[in-house]
C-alpha cells in the first residue's frame, strides 16, 4: 500500500500487543489470577488473552509484570503465555526494555483490568496504524475497560531522563499525549451511532475494585464464556438495552482522569457511513467499510456511524455500502459516493466499483479491490513464509449439507494430500479437516499455509488470489455463477464440482493500493 499519508517516519514492520500486569494491585490484590465468576476455570488473564487472540497471534502477545512477581510468572508460563519482567515502580520503562527485547516498532498497550475488550476496534485500530505516519492513534467513544492504544515505539523512547516526572513512569504514553504539537496523534471515533454513544456512561467494563469484581462477574454467570467471548460494544450496548440493572453496580466507583490536550487534528469536513447489516447481507459490507471509516481520520475527515439516511446537508460526503438500496432522500449539498452499488441510483449519484462485475468487467481496474493491511503487512503475523501445510484450502460460508458434501467429494478427488474446509455443515468424512468458522488471525495463518484456494466468489477469493495462491470458484448461486463467468474471462477457473479441475492465478493482479486510491476519491471531492 502506497500509505494514507506519505511519510518520512519508518515503515512498521513489527507490533506486539503488551499488556502490563500485576499480582500487587494495591485495591485488589491479585484480582487478575482470580477465578471470575468465582468457581469457574476462567481469569481475567485468561478472558483477555482469549479476545487478544482473535486479532494477534500468541507469538505477539506479551505479558509485562514486574520483577519477583513470582505468582504471576508461573501462572503465564504454565498457560503458554509470554511475559517479560521489568521494574515494578518504572512501567514505561519496562515497556522500553521489553520493545528492545522483542523488537517492537509498534506497541499495542493494554492493562490486565479489562476482560472485554472490543476486538473489532482494536483489530482496526492495529491494521490502520501499521500503514499510517501517526505517532499514537486510539479509539475515541468506546465504553470503560474496551478500547486500548497504539503507539510507535519511537514515541515511547523521545522522551529524556531530564525531561520525565514521575507520572511518566506509571502511565507510558502521557507525555505523548501531553504533546499534541510534538506528535500526530489519531483519535478515531468508535462505530457507534449517535444514540449508541450517548450510552457509554452506563458502562463501566474493568475491573479495579471488589465491585468491579462482582460486575463482571454476574455478567459473566448470565453467558456461557463461549458467547460472551464474542461480545463486543455493539452486542453489550443490546444487552444492556434488556438487562440495565445488570451494569450499574459498579457505576460508581471512581476513576482517574488526566485533562489532556486535545489532538491538532485538521479536519477537512464530516463523512457519514451507512453499511448494510450485517445479519441481513453478511459482514463483508461491514468489514471492508470498517477499515476504510477508520482510515478517515488519518485522512483528515470526520467519519459517523450511521443506520438511517441522514439529512440533505448534515455531512459533507455520505459514503453508502448498501447495494441497491433506494436513496431516500434526494441530496444536493452533500456529495454522495456508492460503493459497489448495481442500482438506479447510479445514474444519480457518483460511485466506486470495488469488485469485478459483468457491468464492468471491461474497464474495471483490479487494484481498486480492497485488500486489508494484515494481508500487506508482515508486522503482525507468525511467519513471514510459513510451511504449506494444505493441498486445498476451501472456503464455504453458509453452505448446507448437500452443497457442504458435493464439495468434500470434489476436494477428495482433486487432493492427495491435507485439505481444509472452514464453514458449511461438518464432514461425514475425516479425510477433511473442518472449522465452521475462524478467527481472522488463524484464518489468514491457515490461508497462506495452503497451496491452492476453492471458493465462490468473494473477498476471500480475492485474498488468496493477492497472496499468490492459484484458485477457482464454484457457485452458491445464479449470480455467483454469472460472476464467475467474468472470472473466467480472467483464466480464473470455475468447477460445477463433478470433475476435476484446474487452479490458477488468472490473467489479472490484485494490487495493494485499493484504500489509497478510494481515499484519495474522497479526498478529490475536498479539492
Amino acid at each position: 500500500m502506497s500509505g494514507i499519508h506519505s511519510t518520512l517516519k519508518p515503515k512498521i514492520r513489527s507490533l506486539f500487543a503488551f499488556i502490563q500486569a500485576r499480582t500487587g494491585s494495591t485495591r485488589f490484590p491479585k484480582k487478575v489470577i482470580r477465578p471470575i465468576p468465582p468457581g469457574s476455570d476462567k481469569t481475567i488473564l485468561d478472558h483477555i488473552h482469549s479476545r487478544v487472540l482473535k486479532i494477534l497471534p500468541n507469538s505477539r502477545i506479551v505479558y509485562l509484570i514486574p520483577e519477583g512477581d513470582s505468582e504471576l510468572e508461573s501462572f503465564l508460563v504454565k498457560n503458554g503465555m509470554l511475559h517479560f519482567s521489568g521494574p515494578l515502580e518504572d512501567v514505561r520503562q519496562r515497556y522500553i526494555l521489553a520493545s528492545a527485547k522483542f523488537e517492537a516498532d509498534a506497541i499495542l498497550r493494554l492493562t490486565g483490568d479489562n476482560p472485554f475488550y472490543d476486538t473489532t476496534h482494536l483489530d482496526l485500530l492495529i491494521q490502520t496504524f501499521i500503514e499510517s505516519d501517526s505517532d499514537l492513534a486510539y479509539f475515541k467513544g468506546l465504553p470503560l475497560g474496551t478500547g486500548g492504544e497504539v503507539f510507535r515505539t519511537s514515541a515511547l523512547l523521545n522522551l529524556s531522563a531530564s525531561e520525565q516526572e514521575e507520572r511518566h513512569k506509571e502511565h507510558v504514553s502521557i507525555h505523548i499525549k501531553e504533546n499534541p504539537n510534538l506528535y500526530k496523534i489519531t483519535a478515531i471515533p468508535s462505530l457507534l451511532t449517535k444514540e449508541e454513544g450517548s450510552r457509554l456512561s452506563n458502562f463501566r467494563l474493568t475491573v479495579d475494585t471488589p465491585e468491579d469484581f462482582e460486575t463482571i462477574s454476574d455478567l459473566l454467570t448470565q453467558r456461557s464464556f463461549e458467547s460472551i467471548c464474542n461480545f463486543n460494544t455493539k452486542e453489550f450496548l443490546e444487552w444492556e438495552n434488556e438487562s440495565p440493572s445488570l451494569f450499574r453496580k459498579n457505576l460508581d466507583v471512581p476513576q482517574v482522569r488526566f485533562n489532556l490536550p486535545s489532538p491538532n487534528e485538521k479536519i477537512k469536513g464530516k463523512i457519514g457511513v451507512l453499511v448494510a447489516p450485517a445479519k441481513e447481507f453478511g459482514s463483508g459490507h461491514f468489514s471492508r467499510t470498517s477499515l476504510l471509516y477508520s482510515f478517515l481520520p488519518y485522512r483528515g475527515w470526520e467519519p459517523e456511524w450511521l443506520s438511517t439516511f441522514p439529512k440533505d446537508g448534515e455531512y459533507d460526503i455520505l459514503l453508502i455500502d448498501y447495494r441497491d438500496v433506494k436513496i431516500q432522500v434526494p441530496y444536493q449539498r452533500t456529495k454522495v459516493l456508492l460503493l459497489d452499488h448495481f442500482g438506479e441510483e447510479k445514474k444519480k449519484y457518483d460511485f466506486w466499483d470495488l469488485l469485478p462485475h459483468p457491468q464492468n468487467d471491461r474497464i474495471f481496474n483490479w487494484e481498486q479491490i480492497l485488500i486489508p493491511p494484515n494481508l500487506i503487512s508482515s508486522a503482525t503475523i507468525e511467519e513471514k513464509n510459513p510451511l504449506k501445510e494444505y493441498e486445498i484450502f476451501c472456503y464455504a460460508g453458509n453452505l448446507g449439507k448437500e452443497e457442504s458434501e458435493n464439495l468434500d467429494r470434489f476436494l477428495i478427488q482433486n487432493s492427495s494430500q491435507k485439505r481444509i474446509r472452514i464453514g458449511g455443515t461438518p464432514p461425514k468424512t475425516n479425510e477433511i479437516e473442518y472449522f465452521p468458522r475462524l478467527s481472522r488471525v488463524l484464518y489468514l495463518q491457515t490461508l497462506r499455509s495452503s497451496e491452492k484456494f476453492l471458493g465462490y466468489f468473494g473477498q476471500s477469493l480475492f485474498e488468496a488470489l493477492f497472496l499468490k495462491i492459484p484458485s477457482a470458484t464454484f457457485s452458491i448461486s445464479p449470480i455467483h455463477t454469472e460472476l464467475s463467468y467474468v472470472l473466467e474471462k480472467c483464466n480464473i477457473p470455475f468447477t460445477d464440482l463433478s470433475r476435476k479441475t484446474d487452479f490458477s492465478l488468472g490473467t489479472k493482479t490484485v494490487g495493494e493500493n485499493g484504500y489509497t486510491l478510494l481515499l484519495d476519491k474522497i479526498d478529490s471531492y475536498f479539492h
